[in-house]
């Protein structure tokens, strides 16, 4: 009887330190696996595209058992992470730090490659079952933040001007200050024509999230019945002109960089205004 229960002991030890063995395994794992700078490449909610400038392009920092995330627009939040062990697909639990007082969720993760990719619900709690698409669900592909110093930051105004905007517009510009949104992506130059008659705004998103902007822009204006979409194949593949007449937008992709080129130009033709389009990226 007494042996029985040493035996008994020491396989309930065996299998504590078994469970305990997995847990440091599993967490082992998910450090190795993530470990290091990430950038935000594509994000999507509810299954479509997003552009949000607070996601897209965010560097998502893991150290051990610390997760910071880095936004493009300055915002930033540290957090304590812990690894479920045997989850599947693999998981983690998420506590805010800084800022506290964030109400902690559960994330998913897979490497697929040199990508990453994570998932978890919006405003909600529960613990994702897989990427599929499902309301609030957000799922972010990252890949890995460049380690080698990127090259000086794109000028909007510069490359507008360096087009030539002023002829373009028929006179001299100057350039209009916007209201910039938290949400909003990139960095963005307005030249107004300085009698106020027309005007031609630069929107740049850099990569790694420029292709994944493109794509939720394609997306909004494929879910709005007023907004009509004409394919521009001279300017790149997935390039399109949004708008009507000879005011809208074209948008682009060059070396990762998107471009979403406004006009309001009255007296400028489609031709005119593809040439200028392609000067535009060709800067980029």
């Amino acid at each position: 009887m007494i042996a029985f229960k040493t035996n008994a002991v020491g396989a309930v030890a065996l299998a504590a330190l078994g469970l305990i063995a997995g847990a440091v395994s599993a967490r082992a794992n998910g450090v190795t696996a993530l470990e290091g700078s990430w950038a935000v490449a594509r994000a999507t909610m509810n299954g479509a595209p997003r552009g949000d400038g607070k996601i897209l392009n965010a560097t998502w920092t893991f150290h051990g058992a610390e997760l910071v995330v880095q936004s493009p627009n300055g915002e930033r939040m540290r957090a304590a992470i812990s690894f479920e062990a045997n989850a599947r697909p693999s998981a983690f639990y998420v506590t805010a730090l800084d800022p506290p007082g964030e109400r902690p969720f559960w994330m998913i993760w897979e490497r697929q490659g040199d990508e990453l990719r994570v998932a978890f619900y919006d405003g909600a709690t529960g613990r994702p079952e897989d990427f599929s698409p499902r309301r609030k669900l957000v799922v972010l592909t990252l890949v890995p933040a460049r380690a080698s110093p990127p090259r000086a930051a794109l000028d909007p105004c510069a490359i507008l001007r360096g087009a030539g905007a002023d002829r373009l517009l028929g006179g001299p510009t100057r350039a209009q200050p916007a209201p910039r949104h938290a949400q909003d992506a990139g960095s963005t130059c307005t030249l107004v024509r300085t009698d106020g008659s027309s005007a031609v705004i630069l929107t740049l998103v850099a990569p790694p999230g420029g292709a994944g902007y493109v794509d939720a822009l394609r997306s909004e204006v494929q879910g709005r019945q007023k907004m009509q979409l004409e394919e521009e194949p001279g300017l790149g593949d997935g390039a399109f002109w949004v708008g009507s007449g000879r005011s809208g937008s074209v948008v682009a992709l060059r070396r990762g960089t998107a471009m979403i080129l406004g006009f309001e130009v009255p007296g400028v033709d489609r031709a005119e205004r593809r040439r200028f389009a392609a000067r535009v990226l060709d800067a980029l």
